[in-house]
């Protein structure tokens, strides 16, 4: 049964870096910016470590600062997708439903893509997939994703195998190494472009 749609919070929240370490943030988005660029990497999948704190519902912060850096380098744009559980606008969409999605310019170069929303990980994949292979507006290059919640605690999620390239996001005074680790191993060989390491 459908669930309703996710309004969810304003850009100004979504994307807004609480605190002040956010100098930090542009410098490793900057840093792994560069890796995308030399890597050629069309769709680009950012995976929480997740800690004490899961990190899934809270790297849109992270997807804006790395798709700013990703324009400051080229003359392309950037679309980015953030986690199912932010998708909004209308009825959810169940496992074996074709899943629409829209989108908006964020900022100028900056395309913000969200499929409809979906009631579970199985079924936002599948959307996800549809929404990737569709088609972008001229000068879209790269798309960065998130992948927070589409798998368990610990786990890969088989939506990494949309993407090119793969980018671990933790926070570092609440993930053990041994978790990175263990992600890290279960990214294909050649995939794995670094982390971004949040304080």
């Amino acid at each position: 049964m459908p669930v309703p749609g996710n309004i969810g919070p304003s850009d100004a929240a979504r994307y807004g870096w609480p605190g002040s370490p956010d100098d930090e943030l542009v410098a490793a988005a900057t840093r792994i910016a560069r890796h995308i660029v030399r890597a050629r990497s069309r769709i680009v999948a950012f995976l929480p470590v997740n800690g004490k704190e899961p990190l899934d519902d809270r790297l849109a912060p992270v997807l804006l600062r790395l798709a700013e850096a990703l324009i400051a380098f080229s003359d392309s744009s950037v679309a980015i997708v953030d986690t199912w559980r932010t998708w909004p606008w209308g009825e959810a969409v169940e496992w074996g439903q074709t899943a629409a999605h829209r989108s908006r310019w964020l900022r100028p170069r900056i395309l913000e893509v969200a499929p409809v929303p979906c009631g579970d990980a199985s079924a936002a994949t599948v959307a996800l997939q549809n929404a990737l292979a569709a088609p972008r507006p001229d000068g879209v290059l790269t798309t960065l994703v998130n992948l927070g919640g589409y798998a368990a605690r610990g786990a890969v999620p088989a939506a990494l195998g949309l993407a090119d390239a793969a980018v671990l996001v933790v926070s570092l005074r609440r993930t053990r190494r041994r978790a990175v680790a263990d992600v890290a191993e279960h990214v294909q060989g050649g995939k794995l472009l670094g982390a971004i390491l949040i304080g």
